[in-house]
């Protein structure tokens, strides 16, 4: 009877163990958070496309926002893996306010939307396009988005948005390309280098490898900048977390320094019970840019050089129109990533990826 007791209690032992070297995140791309009365209107009225957009994300905001933050937040109470934050990839708002006092109103209201989901968990966020778009923006962002990184993370030293924060064997570190200063890449390679954490984690809105038709990627017009943020990510084996795109996608690239992973999230929920992926898409190469013609004809050539080359270096590739969010888990005892992606608020992931099978 000892004996059984004794294996038992070790049976129990090395569950418990394993269960607290799980350290899982909610990973959420662009949300487009908008409210009308945060509008100048007549502003707005002057751009025709944002004036459709702005229509679009009001009523997501007001119709699934709250049915899709609530389920993330029982997410974050119910998971048997403990969350341990949630991980917002930018665009966090639509921006667009049109006027300086308008601007600094959306991003309070913002703030509150945040807050009024009612996380069990700290946010960690970083800076999108959308979020420091129209007048005012810009300082609205630094007003209020610095204070909310602050308060999330319990932080008086953070007072930008390029920062970085630990948790655990996890290393965030938020990117923000647009911040004005010379040793930018100097600086990401000093916040990636900081520790000496098991998983490094780079979180930028506009994605390093391009992914579909759209070529948008970081540092594309410039290929010196582009070959040293490659070297930085991959000597630092830091996997990317993006968005921007409105798609999920996970891709590797290879490099000299070695593998880059990029994983992409789209959280612009419009169907709450969605559970397929549409144009699912598993070839990299010019292609991407071919089969899609119509888009800015004009620049297809670029893209479809960027494309080709690009290929040269990708030996996964894996892209779809699937909103949702991504659940990250790592385990530092095991040196284990794995990824849940999920749709709208299934119970059920579409799909699970082992991203440290990646790195052998």
């Amino acid at each position: 009877m000892k004996k059984i007791f004794t294996f038992v209690l070790s049976c129990l032992v090395t569950v418990t163990i394993a269960i607290a070297q799980d350290k899982s995140f909610i990973v959420l791309g662009d949300i487009h958070y908008d409210l009308i009365e945060d509008h100048d209107i007549e502003w707005l009225n002057s751009k025709p496309d944002d004036v459709r957009q702005v229509k679009e994300y009001t009523k997501i905001t007001q119709e699934i926002w709250p049915f899709f933050s609530n389920h993330l937040r029982n997410v974050a109470l119910n998971k048997r893996n403990k969350v341990e934050a949630v991980v917002q990839l930018g665009d966090l708002s639509e921006g667009l306010a049109g006027s300086v006092k308008k601007a600094d109103q959306m991003a309070r209201n913002l703030v509150k939307g945040v807050e009024a989901v009612n996380m069990p968990v700290p946010w960690i966020i970083i800076k999108g396009n959308h979020d420091i778009t129209g007048p005012g923006a810009i300082e609205a962002f630094n007003n209020h988005y610095v204070r909310m990184f602050q308060k999330q993370l319990n932080r008086k030293d953070i007072t930008s948005a390029n920062y970085t924060h630990q948790i655990g064997e996890n290393l965030f570190v938020a990117f923000d390309p647009w911040e004005k200063r010379d040793d930018l890449l100097e600086l990401l390679e000093k916040n990636l280098s900081s520790s000496d954490a098991k998983f490094k984690f780079l979180l930028v809105h506009e994605p390093i490898i391009p992914v579909n038709e759209r070529c948008w990627h970081l540092y594309r017009s410039d290929p010196k900048k582009r070959e040293r943020l490659l070297e930085i990510i991959a000597k630092n084996h830091a996997i990317v977390l993006t968005a921007h795109l409105h798609l999920y996608s996970v891709v590797k690239r290879d490099t000299e320094y070695g593998p880059i992973v990029q994983i992409m999230v789209n959280s612009v929920v419009r169907d709450l019970k969605r559970t397929t992926a549409n144009n699912v898409s598993t070839q990299y190469g010019w292609r991407l840019a071919a089969d899609r013609p119509d888009w800015q004809p004009e620049t297809l050539a670029q893209r479809l050089k960027w494309l080709d080359d690009e290929s040269k270096y990708v030996t996964f590739f894996k892209q779809q129109e699937l909103p949702g969010y991504g659940f990250l888990t790592t385990n530092s005892e095991k040196n284990e990533i794995f990824l849940d992606y999920y749709s709208a608020i299934n119970e059920t992931p579409y799909e699970r990826m082992c991203i440290s099978d990646f790195y052998k």
